[in-house]
């Protein structure tokens, strides 16, 4: 699934907090690993763990 799609599925808020943002685009492109963008995306705001959980089951299927 491309991750524009599962981020309407796991309904993202329109802002995120800037770390978290370059977390995803970092996951996005590759640069990061699964487990690092889990341990790290939600540490600005813990209410973006169960997103991180959804984007990564959207991605992966």
């Amino acid at each position: 699934m491309p991750p524009e799609v599962a981020m309407i599925l796991c309904e993202f808020p329109l802002r995120l907090h800037p770390v978290s943002q370059s977390l995803l685009e970092s996951f996005v492109a590759g640069l990061i690993s699964t487990p690092e963008f889990l341990r790290f995306f939600s540490l600005p705001n813990s209410d973006y763990i169960p997103l991180a959980q959804c984007f990564v089951t959207a991605l992966t299927g």
